[in-house]
């Protein structure tokens, strides 16, 4: 959906979602925070990778994160 899309910096996924699909914000290289709220429960293959700036997010320990979802280095953090 925003493969490659070096200007975006900030992402807040909506509640209504559910999945973020494979590749979603692949290569969003300016991609500096993400929002991602309980409802999402799987992040697919790749869908933050390449995003070199995204270093911390935060998700449901109950999401379930696909291969390569997100960048080394990245630090996940999980809540309730």
């Amino acid at each position: 959906a925003f493969e490659g899309c070096t200007g975006l910096t900030g992402v807040s996924i909506p509640a209504s979602v559910i999945k973020i699909e494979d590749g979603a914000f692949y290569g969003c290289t300016g991609l500096t925070s993400v929002s991602i709220p309980v409802s999402v429960t799987v992040i697919g293959d790749e869908a933050f990778y390449g995003c070199t700036e995204l270093t911390g997010v935060t998700l449901s320990r109950w999401t379930r994160v696909e291969n390569g979802a997100f960048p080394e280095g990245a630090r996940l953090t999980y809540i309730d």
